[in-house]
């Protein structure tokens, strides 16, 4: 019985070894019960009210100050039912909503949290009924997602926001607000409108009958901001659902077959007007249902807000190069796509030396905008986090990894020299962010200095109100007493317009003025907010739940995807930077495009003048061609899928620690 019991330890510790453990996480439940406490408040307000329409994340306006504070009650309180607690209907309790149009970005980023929290859920072993009401708005979501696919007409083209007009429960209210003009893509003689194109337009359902008439319309002009936003939720929610037995597999495919589209589409190459004059074909560019461009649709490397410069020049714009692979990785990992493979792994990064190109980015001819200082646009930053996190999280390759790592690290996270870097912005979201693809090992202070900063944000509910840290006479002097009656603040641009104030550190959570989404918005403002509005603090509930379930590590082990695809090998050289290289553009943030030209026609480029200010001003043509030539090879190696970690894990690194007493005891006692 005894060697029995020695044979069967033994081979349960044989099997505990070849297991992997289960990690910590980087913050377990309970840990910070009050910040906790914090996001479940604003859950509530977020699926009650902000999310109610269709499960995406909106802003949503109180009808009446009295309204806003009965939300307000609600969401504090113990119920769980938005009518019951006050005897209104959340369609009753608004005036409108808002943000349909933006909801590429920031629907996606609160669509991350949705997902991550159901997977956290399932990690953890949470009861049946709190995993189900988890699954149920993950579920929502991935059918809201698609319908950003299907109310375009199809053929990868995606919207810009889209809107629902009717309740889902046809004994709802109306959903209130009013319905925007609706312009059709073309007018009678088939010419694309609006003319010149804008960046967004409001359209009929254009699905030729797949969806139910008259419920949905959606806005169009797609950018690259939204493409971003809405990859890194689609790579999310498909994680969330692969593979699991409780949701119907079909919208995985689904989810798939979309990625595909979006990838087909991206993969076409264009004919294209260069800076430089002469024509040359171009992919990497966002279409719209009309066969046009969309405004901000470039995310070539060899463009630079509609200027292209000839491919393999030694000019490049960074910020569209990181853009570029985040997108087509995320894209990757939900198609398993073997054309886009051979697209991203041997074309882009070997033959076009996109990955070599990376760490260049301070080399001359190497344009990068993401960060200006006080002239930092923050939506930049925004967009470079998401970009990273798809391109490093879910890859597999260690040699791809570290050379994104190091960008991430040295030119996102912590640039030198500069203070508006974002391991200086006081943002969670950034935090979990670098957490995640980070090439250090776990620091607790980071990982405590980001929850700090999360529960000092006045979440739950999330209201708009005024905050004025500094008065006229404070700005004038450049010291403000912030309105925690502590905090001293030292201005950067005194004297400014009464309200442009701006310090010379990010503002702490708990004196920043409002935010309908926090990581997009200036932290270095004084002033702000104002009017009623539930702000749907979708970033920081991402911020959150990313956390929960990402691991602490060591160095030589990243996280990674659950799903995480094998593909065919890169080879990584370590180019030295070319002295003959062109001269630095300047790094200034891009402002507004000029508006978008229709085919053929030809206009002045004034961002191109504006960023490079020393090359030469001129005219070009940005033709879009939908006739196209061939995106990418056909080939590449079959996807793999990592095995996902087991909760035995624990248990059988116990049962090894008996194996070994029992071998013990048995050798003390032969």
């Amino acid at each position: 019985m005894v060697r029995f019991i020695r044979v069967a330890a033994v081979c349960l510790a044989v099997v505990a070894l070849c297991l992997p453990l289960q990690a910590e996480p980087l913050i377990s439940d309970g840990a910070f019960p009050d910040i906790d406490d914090l996001i479940r408040r604003q859950e509530k307000q977020f699926y009650a009210i902000n999310a109610y329409p269709f499960g995406l994340s909106l802003d949503a306006a109180p009808a009446s100050m009295e309204n806003q504070a009965l939300a307000g009650e609600f969401v504090a309180g113990d119920e769980t039912d938005l009518k019951a607690a006050t005897g209104l209907h959340p369609f009753e309790l608004l005036q409108s909503y808002g943000e349909y149009g933006d909801l590429g970005m920031f629907g996606g980023v609160a669509a991350v949290g949705t997902a991550f929290h159901y997977m956290t859920l399932k990690k953890e072993g949470a009861p049946e009924t709190e995993l189900a009401l988890a699954r149920k708005r993950l579920v929502r979501a991935i059918e809201s997602w698609h319908i950003f696919m299907v109310v375009t007409g199809g053929n990868g083209v995606v919207a810009r926001g889209i809107r629902r007009l009717v309740p889902e429960d046809p004994n709802d209210p109306p959903i209130p607000g009013g319905v925007p003009e609706l312009i059709p893509l073309a007018d009678e003689n088939g010419n694309p409108l609006p003319e010149p194109k804008d960046n967004g337009t409001w359209r009929d359902d254009n699905s030729g009958g797949a969806l139910p008439p008259g419920v949905w319309i959606w806005e169009d002009s797609h950018s690259k901001d939204q493409m971003d936003g809405y990859v890194f939720a689609l790579a999310a929610m498909y994680d969330a659902a692969k593979g699991d037995p409780d949701i119907d597999q079909a919208l995985v495919a689904q989810m798939e077959q979309d990625a595909v589209d979006i990838a087909t589409m991206l993969m076409e190459k264009r004919t294209i007007t260069m800076i430089t004059g002469g024509e040359a074909e171009y992919d990497l560019i966002i279409m719209d249902a009309a066969g046009r461009p969309t405004y901000h649709h470039d995310l070539n490397p060899y463009s630079l807000e509609k200027a292209y410069f000839p491919e393999g020049e030694k000019i490049f714009n960074t910020f569209n190069l990181i853009m570029t692979l985040g997108i087509l990785k995320g894209l990757h990992h939900v198609s398993g796509m073997p054309e886009l493979e051979q697209f991203l792994y041997q074309e882009l990064m070997v033959d076009r030396n996109f990955l070599d190109m990376v760490p260049l980015t301070e080399a001359d001819g190497a344009v990068d905008y993401i960060y200006a200082k006080k002239l930092t646009f923050h939506s930049n930053v925004n967009m470079i986090a998401t970009a990273l996190y798809l391109a490093i999280y879910y890859e597999t390759d260690p040699d791809v990894i570290e050379v994104l790592q190091a960008f991430a690290r040295d030119r996102w996270w912590n640039r030198e020299d500069d203070f508006s870097t974002a391991k200086k912005l006081k943002n969670p979201f950034y935090d979990a962010i670098y957490l995640a693809i980070a090439p250090d090992a776990t620091e607790d202070a980071l990982v405590d200095e980001a929850m700090g900063y999360l529960g000092g944000f006045p979440l739950g509910p999330y209201l708009n109100s005024q905050v004025i840290n500094c008065d006229a006479d404070e700005g004038a002097a450049g010291e403000c007493l912030a309105i925690d009656g502590e905090t001293v603040l030292t201005l950067d641009n005194p004297p400014a317009e009464a309200g442009e104030w701006a310090t010379k550190e990010a503002l702490s959570p708990p004196i920043r003025p409002p935010s309908n989404y926090i990581s997009r918005s200036n932290p270095f403002e004084t002033n702000g907010g104002g009017g009623m509005r539930l702000n749907p603090g979708g970033d920081m509930l991402a911020a959150y739940w990313m956390m929960r379930f990402l691991e602490r590590r060591d160095e030589s082990l990243p996280n990674r995807s659950p799903h995480a695809r094998e593909h065919i090998p890169v080879v990584v050289s370590d180019p030295e930077p070319d002295p003959e290289l062109v001269p630095e553009a300047a790094l200034e943030p891009a402002p507004e495009a000029a508006p978008e030209p229709a085919p053929d026609v030809t206009v002045e480029i004034v961002p191109a003048q504006e960023i490079l200010s020393d090359w030469p001003a001129g005219d070009v043509a940005v033709a879009a061609d939908t006739t196209s030539s061939s995106g990418g090879k056909s080939g590449g190696c079959s996807a793999g899928v990592n095995p996902e970690r087991s909760g035995w894990a624990p248990i059988l690194l116990l049962l090894l620690v008996v194996a070994v007493a029992v071998v013990r005891r048995e050798g003390q006692t032969a």
